[in-house]
């Protein structure tokens, strides 16, 4: 048997997937089937449920996290969700974490889970969110606080890139002689690294009862012990972890923090598009926001335009940057299903170094093909409903929002402070206090999230944070009558969306600016002249004959960082974390380092740069995730990437601080 490789960092290797006359799925490279013939559901309660100690285990239990290795066709998984919602705590979460290196397509998934009527509810809440085959993690949601992360990668690669503490292990991939990379001593070092000895201690569960896998899991710190296996099968595994787990791999400078949360509160400043988002993100695990913004509305400054285009920041090398954009693309759809508006955007190769650059990041295949296609300018003419010159990279399922109301949708349920501009952050006794610019306390909480862009450094605590401006102006255009026909957003350096009412939003400019200018936000004639030179230049007949008369337009300051990526994390003491790691300078290793200090209970989204739609609510998740002290929604390289100290880190390796 030979299991093939991922041609492509982007992508994942097939199973080759077939159906026997049974109608049971056969993987064809493993020479195995997906579930037991005997009856699948009936296997999955036997095996892993009693295995584990399930229900039991749960109750009376507010979280529970179910780590699993081998999703297959989700079969565990919806079976683990009806017995959680028939016999968990209510308002308790279920985190379902689960490792697949050969994804299913969703076509195929949906064929694999018909035979089961008693869970075809469940099975369609799964399609519904279950994402196109994709390197990297997936964190999607079922309703009733089910959050389910997909690990899709190597086994061993992609558990090595996990944080969180695991309650109980489904160990579910293909048998070990037809699939040896899964059980292997690398893999259980990791299952033990993110194993427990709390209360009962993670309890493990396999149909396996091979040598090596017994040897390696008692090596790796779980007892275990032979049980009577499933239908014709003699025996099965089952055990639980003795060992010094939960270790996380993470560098002493980005430990996570330890706070105190007396209630399920958050106080958040600022009520643009990365506050709402945590507001959001926050709702989904039970908590209460209040947003304290200084406008007497939300989305006040750079997320109040009339309309933006949402489309990924994509990149052929397989950096942090690109990586982060890849993950939070998909996200972002479903967050935003059915709030974008148009058909698709289409990213224009107008010229040969942007085709080059195109043909690269298409070989990189950073997307599945249903997020991201290549088209000719015919195939661009007839997606836009324009007559256009060039092809490019066409996002069917990206288009254009209205900022505000997607603010205003992700803070549906919160409490809005408005009109109060929060001046002063004081810790007494436990608790936070948000002062105003008279000193008055207008709000306290023991978690407050600095999310209100360039003024998240204007604290003491925060003065340190490296924020840049850059201001950007948008052009509303009167629609001409060739214009009106295009359906999908166009960008090519500039974008121009769809007319809205019978104007397109076009932009925008973007220059570096000083903050302390009071004119940097005022709209100037010479701003909506250079967007409609960068227009012409590339489309001189799409609004040849528009009105420009007497245009309109808004300016504001994006909120960016040296490396494009949000700063999203804890906050950590300043003068502490610059003592302790001092002698980073000296590439002291990791061992002679204590672990940050942070501020308690004080935490960040800010930096969102040009594309705040799209990376905001990834990064809102990434946040809520270390709040909440649960498992991680992406690899920890790029939750660290987001670290608000990663900059502090750099300086001090420099010797710049």
């Amino acid at each position: 048997m030979t299991i093939p490789e991922s041609p492509k960092p982007g992508t994942l290797p097939s199973p080759a997937l077939s159906w026997q006359a049974d109608g049971t799925p056969f993987a064809q490279d493993f020479g195995d089937v997906y579930f037991s013939r005997a009856g699948g559901l009936a296997e999955t309660r036997h095996v892993f449920h009693a295995g584990c100690g399930l229900p039991e285990a749960w109750s009376g239990k507010s979280r529970f996290v179910i780590g699993e290795l081998g999703f297959g066709t989700g079969l565990n998984f919806l079976a683990t969700v009806e017995l959680w919602r028939r016999t968990a705590k209510a308002g308790a979460h279920l985190h379902y974490v689960a490792v697949e290196g050969y994804p299913l397509a969703p076509k195929d998934l949906a064929v694999a889970l018909a035979p089961w009527p008693e869970i075809a509810p469940l099975a369609q809440e799964l399609l519904r969110v279950y994402p196109e085959p994709q390197s990297g993690f997936h964190r999607l949601f079922l309703t009733g606080g089910i959050f389910l992360t997909l690990l899709c990668g190597d086994v061993a690669d992609v558990l090595a890139q996990a944080e969180g503490e695991i309650d109980a292990w489904f160990l579910d991939g293909f048998s070990p002689e037809k699939n040896p990379a899964m059980w292997q001593p690398r893999v259980f070092a990791e299952i033990a690294r993110l194993s427990h000895t709390k209360n009962e201690g993670t309890q493990l569960a396999t149909y396996s009862v091979a040598g090596n896998v017994r040897r390696g899991l008692e090596a790796a710190g779980f007892d275990v012990e032979k049980t009577p296996g499933f239908a014709g099968k003699r025996e099965m595994l089952r055990g639980h972890f003795k060992g010094t787990g939960p270790a996380s791999a993470l560098q002493p400078w980005f430990a996570t923090p330890s706070h105190r949360v007396t209630q399920r509160h958050v106080a958040i400043i600022g009520g643009g598009i990365a506050g709402a988002a945590v507001a959001h993100a926050l709702r989904q695990r039970g908590w209460q926001s209040t947003i304290v913004d200084k406008h007497l509305s939300i989305a006040g400054e750079a997320s109040g335009n009339r309309a933006a285009g949402l489309m990924p920041r994509l990149t052929a090398a397989p950096n942090l940057d690109g990586r982060f954009y890849a993950a939070a693309w998909p996200f972002v759809l479903k967050t935003l299903k059915g709030q974008i508006r148009g058909d698709g955007l289409l990213q224009l190769a107008t010229d040969a170094d942007e085709a080059t650059r195109q043909q690269r990041l298409m070989e990189a295949q950073p997307l599945p093909d249903a997020l991201l296609r290549r088209v000719d300018a015919q195939e661009a003419s007839n997606i836009s409903g324009c007559e256009l010159p060039f092809g490019g990279l066409f996002f069917p399922q990206g288009g254009w929002v209205r900022p505000q109301e997607i603010c205003a949708s992700l803070a549906e349920g919160s409490d809005l402070l408005l009109g109060v501009d929060v001046k002063t952050l004081r810790f007494d006794h436990g608790v936070w206090q948000l002062g105003d610019v008279s000193g008055h306390v207008v709000l306290e909480s023991d978690i407050v999230v600095v999310a209100n862009a360039l003024e998240a450094a204007s604290f003491t605590q925060t003065n340190w944070l490296p924020l840049q401006a850059r201001r950007g102006q948008v052009t509303y255009v009167p629609a001409t009558p060739q214009s009106t026909d295009l359906r999908c957003v166009l960008t090519y350096g500039g974008y121009l969306t769809p007319a809205d009412s019978g104007v397109h939003c076009l932009g925008a400019t973007f220059d570096w600016v000083d903050v302390q200018n009071s004119e940097s936000r005022a709209v100037i004639a010479e701003d909506h002249a250079r967007n409609l030179a960068d227009l012409a230049a590339v489309l001189p007949q799409m609004l040849a004959h528009a009105d420009t008369s007497a245009l309109s337009g808004r300016a504001g300051l994006r909120c960016t960082t040296l490396d494009h990526l949000p700063l999203a994390g804890a906050l950590p003491d300043h003068p502490t974390f610059l003592a302790d790691f001092a002698d980073l300078r000296h590439g002291h290793p990791w061992a002679r380092y204590p672990t940050a200090q942070y501020q308690p209970g004080l935490f960040t989204l800010t930096g969102l740069g040009a594309r705040g739609m799209v990376s905001a609510p990834l990064a809102a998740e990434v946040l809520a995730s270390i709040i909440c002290d649960e498992p991680w929604p992406l690899e920890r390289d790029l939750v660290t990437a987001l670290h608000p100290a990663r900059f502090l880190v750099r300086d001090l390796k420099r010797r710049a601080v």
